[in-house]
């Protein structure tokens, strides 16, 4: 882990606070961090379902391939 320096929004911190229900500003910005790396995570997951990502599936002997 390395130590930095910077600056950030007081009012925005505590919200996010509240939000995330942390306390101390390290936790805060490593939930947050992992908050967004979540939700990135998510995002490109949706989209893959959206783009038929799962019509393989659709079919037995593909899935039957898929799950091997």
């Amino acid at each position: 882990m390395t130590k930095r320096l910077v600056d950030l929004d007081d009012e925005l911190l505590d919200a996010a606070k509240q939000e995330l229900g942390t306390t101390g500003v390290s936790d805060t910005v490593r939930t947050a961090l992992r908050a967004a790396v979540a939700a990135a995570a998510r995002a490109r997951h949706a989209e893959w379902l959206i783009e038929g990502g799962m019509k393989d599936m659709a079919d037995p002997e593909q899935r039957s391939r898929v799950w091997r």
